[in-house]
């Protein structure tokens, strides 16, 4: 069992540090870590807040992280060659230093020493490892010269999440003039293949801005239920208008305030992009709807929301673990008319004349969400690119056939990829002539919201 986290800041490097750490050694996702060590940690809210800034900053800017660091070691050795162990104490003060004002640096380099010192074993090894990582965030430190809240990045400058650039004292960043790709990928944390694809595809300027809102702290934001009617004011506490009808910007709420509104339904987190899929649906009153991967059941609740609770909704997914969560979210609302089921037992479930309606949210790339899935820009490969366009294209030809003559049904991803989005339903619609596309959208990341692609079919009556 990890050991108990003490609280305050030094509690939330620590927090953060162990989340890490079982990410790497247990193979599981940065936020089940993060989950695992706040439960064993008598953290607060607000430190579990920073926690978790610090662990998916140091993910989500790892690249860029590693060549400050390499930059700074003796001979510039690469940051690779670092015990696994004492470069991800490196690369969380090296997170704070260079995108955190918050935390003092002289704490960041101390905190971060003393925790090399506890992680090394043997005669002397914390005494070593603990003036290493010193040396190497003091090298850091000087290398900082300041920073500009505008202004675009180059070999000295680093992006912000927040916005501006870092000044740095060297250039440290490839030459973007013998290699724009490379320059890009360093700057913004980002593999070079993804971000050639994407200079291709929506070139320079479109390409910067996504490789830059993939690297922001993302805002929180809320689907309000309109089944509860709350009046206005009703949410006081911090939160404002979101972006749409029906949203909420909740990163100012109270975490007590948002806890309570979480937990009797009348509010769910949701970005504004993911809201788009089901208000094109557009699900009626008494109407007979499908989800077909539903986990873990946000898009299955604004479904039933829209349709005022009149109606009937299946909602399946491929295993037992995938509808668990899915049940508790139904189960919290006290969600009565919904049918769970794992998608081999969906044959039952089908209304004899088929379903009106249909929802196909695919599991995709999540190249739109790279804000929020820190680790997927690590763990996505070009071959995936290849295998999920035809998992996506044998789904939405699943759902197709389960829908009326004269139904509908949407199509949607978090995905900034054409083979994912456009080509899916391009090749579905060359093999199901029956269906015709009526209308869809690819939404690009931006400050206030995540990327994400939609597509309305009908099938003919």
């Amino acid at each position: 069992m990890v050991p108990a986290v003490s609280r305050g800041v030094t509690g939330a490097r620590e927090a953060a540090l162990r989340a890490l750490e079982r990410a790497a050694d247990e193979r599981v996702f940065l936020r089940e870590a993060l989950h695992a060590v706040f439960a064993e940690s008598s953290l607060d809210v607000r430190d579990r807040a920073l926690a978790t800034q610090l662990a998916t900053g140091a993910v989500r800017h790892r690249r860029t992280l590693r060549c400050v660091l390499s930059h700074v070691r003796d001979k510039g050795a690469p940051a690779s060659r670092i015990q696994p162990s004492l470069l991800a104490i490196l690369e969380l003060g090296a997170f704070q230093l260079l995108f955190l004002e918050r935390v003092p640096d002289y704490a960041a380099v101390s905190e971060a020493a003393e925790a090399a010192r506890r992680a090394s074993r043997g005669p002397g090894a914390g005494r070593k490892a603990a003036g290493f990582v010193n040396g190497v965030l003091r090298g850091v430190g000087r290398l900082i010269v300041g920073r500009r809240p505008e202004g675009r990045p180059a070999r000295d400058a680093l992006p912000h999440p927040e916005g501006g650039v870092v000044l740095l004292g060297a250039a440290v960043l490839p030459d973007p003039e013998a290699d724009r790709v490379a320059f890009l990928g360093a700057a913004y944390s980002m593999p070079d293949w993804l971000v050639g694809r994407w200079l291709q595809t929506y070139g320079v300027v479109a390409a910067e801005g996504m490789l830059r809102w993939s690297n922001r702290r993302p805002r929180t934001f809320a689907r309000a239920n309109p089944m509860f009617h709350l009046a206005p004011g009703e949410h006081a506490g911090g939160a404002v208008p979101g972006p749409r009808a029906g949203c909420l910007d909740i990163s100012g709420l109270d975490p007590a305030r948002l806890e309570s509104l979480l937990a009797d339904g009348s509010l769910t987190i949701q970005d504004p992009s993911a809201m788009a899929a089901v208000e094109a649906l557009a699900p009626k009153p008494g109407e007979t709807v499908i989800d077909l991967c539903a986990s873990p059941g946000t898009k299955t609740t604004q479904i039933l929301e829209a349709m005022g609770g009149q109606g009937r909704i299946v909602a399946c997914d491929r295993t037992p673990e995938k509808l668990q969560p899915l049940r508790r979210a139904l189960a919290a609302r006290g969600v009565v008319g919904a049918t769970i089921c794992l998608a081999d037992d969906l044959a039952a479930a089908v209304p004899p004349s088929g379903f009106d309606a249909a929802l196909v949210d695919v599991p995709c790339s999540n190249t739109g969400v790279l804000a929020r899935r820190v680790e997927a820009r690590w763990r996505l490969r070009p071959e995936d690119l290849e295998e999920l366009p035809r998992i996506q294209g044998e789904l939405l030809a699943k759902a197709a056939g389960l829908v009326r003559p004269g139904g509908r049904l949407v199509y949607s991803t978090c995905s900034l990829e054409p083979e994912e989005n456009a080509g899916v339903v391009a090749a579905f619609e060359r093999a199901h002539p029956e269906w015709r596309l009526t209308a869809s959208e690819q939404v690009l990341p931006a400050a206030d919201r995540d990327g994400a692609f939609w597509a309305l079919l009908v099938r003919a009556g």
